[in-house]
């Protein structure tokens, strides 16, 4: 769950990268790269760590050009290392070419094998630097053209921004599972893999780039191509339960009007649960239990001191930096916690881990019941398509049963939100196409279902 962002045609197009990323900076903490078109010369600047530690102000001033494409990346595919970083810039038959990817292409070990045995020689792990090879492979003589002829063969999700001198060109594969917008800044174009980074760079949003379509902004003009035959629109439903930022619009609602609503709709199902107060693991928990406070009638509490200058769990690369954290960045407040049953609420419960340090500090600090509500299904799958739950023994879900789920985490009692709630309240009656493959274990492209391995043919 990288974030991507480009702009066309501004004389601040370095800065409003860099503002851009920043504001994606939820999707990935790693590490972070701009590359800039100055007057056919790509320039470019990458690092590992957050965007504000990437790019100091002689960074950014050495990034001179009218147009730049950035990213920000949370590893899924490829090791953590600073080779795999992006934008990667390679030279082309076409001239200098630079790609930034936000995805898994789930048949890159077979693409690669094969480009391998025909000379190809790879300089990342990362599974993105496989459309660049297939474009010196497989030629058009124009960078859109050669896309349009190599982008169908890549399997699972993707959504692409490509520059080349003159030019930028964003792609989303044909299922849609990766988010791509397209936005308007007086003469400029942004691509963004939110709506957020559209908005606080000063744009309007125009629309998503649709599955299986490509947008090429040359000279001033956006043009687009379909590239695939779209297939059924499946958006990861994890941007609304996790991911997004909640000023991020999605399915046509924001994301804090989706969470709220699963939160009042989660108290529905619990109607019969009785508590003193209700809380949220912040941040994302805080909107979820807001909604369900309203919906129940129980009063909302902070229960947390939220540290607001530690990352995002979940995203860091390993679990043992996961654990530590959520460790730092949340310290209970004892007199709001003393002798409370509290209904405590977090988006998803992954491994478990985390969850159970949670309560034990509750606890400690004096909770009577800690009664915890996930506001989505149990996941029992993997996904292969850019979140990072990569086998089923990591997920507590697929080994545990509810009550043994439970005992484990310490919580007196765990409830989770049903599939159909989740999904009803995610996106508006006309868009409710979601990828929830994690907690089904049926994957896209199989009928009937076929249950969690890493697909031959994701789409």
């Amino acid at each position: 769950m990288c974030g991507i962002f480009g702009i066309t045609d501004s004389k601040d197009a370095s800065k409003l990268a860099y503002v851009g990323l920043f504001t994606l900076q939820h999707r990935g903490q790693e590490s972070a790269g701009i590359v800039t078109d100055d007057k056919g010369t790509l320039r470019h600047h990458i690092g590992m760590g957050l965007v504000s530690e990437v790019f100091t102000k002689d960074a950014l001033e050495s990034l001179t050009g009218r147009s730049a494409i950035g990213h920000i990346r949370y590893s899924t595919t490829g090791s953590s290392h600073i080779k795999n970083a992006q934008p990667l810039v390679l030279d082309s038959y076409l001239g200098q070419v630079a790609v930034a990817h936000n995805g898994n292409i789930t048949n890159a070990d077979r693409l690669k094998a094969d480009l391998q045995k025909n000379g190809a020689i790879f300089q990342s792990t990362s599974d993105t630097e496989v459309i660049l090879h297939l474009a010196a492979k497989y030629r058009g003589s124009r960078l859109e053209d050669t896309l349009a002829k190599n982008l169908p063969k890549l399997e699972g999700a993707y959504a692409f921004l490509f520059m080349a001198p003159g030019k930028v060109i964003g792609a989303r594969d044909p299922s849609g599972f990766r988010p791509l917008v397209l936005g308007r800044l007086g003469k400029s174009f942004i691509l963004a893999s939110e709506t957020c980074a559209i908005d606080v760079a000063g744009g309007k949003t125009i629309r998503e780039i649709e599955p299986g379509e490509m947008v090429v902004i040359e000279g001033g003009k956006a043009s687009f191509r379909r590239f695939a035959p779209a297939q059924k629109f499946t958006r990861c439903i994890f941007e609304q339960v996790y991911f997004a930022r909640p000023d991020s619009v999605a399915a046509g609602r924001t994301v804090q009007t989706a969470r709220y609503e699963i939160g009042s709709v989660l108290a529905r199902e619990l109607k019969d649960v009785k508590a003193d107060l209700v809380s949220g693991v912040p941040d994302s928990g805080t909107v979820y239990a807001l909604g369900f406070s309203k919906e129940a009638g129980i009063p909302f509490q902070t229960v947390f001191m939220r540290n607001h200058y530690t990352g995002r769990s979940f995203i860091q690369p390993d679990q043992r930096l996961r654990e530590f954290t959520a460790h730092l960045k949340l310290a209970p407040i004892r007199d709001v916690i003393q002798g409370k049953t509290i209904i405590l609420i977090d988006d998803s419960l992954v491994r478990g881990t985390t969850s159970r340090k949670i309560i034990k500090s509750l606890k400690k600090a004096g909770a009577k019941k800690i009664i915890l509500a996930i506001a989505s299904p149990p996941i029992i799958s993997p996904c292969f398509y850019g979140i990072d739950t990569p086998n089923k023994t990591e997920l507590i879900a697929n080994k545990l049963t509810v009550e043994e789920t439970r005992r484990f985490i310490g919580a007196d009692e765990l409830h989770y939100l049903g599939l159909e709630n989740l999904v009803s309240a995610c996106g508006d009656r006309k868009d409710r196409n979601f990828c929830f493959s994690c907690f089904t274990g049926k994957y896209a492209g199989y009928p009937g279902g076929r249950r969690a391995r890493r697909p031959a043919a994701a789409l």
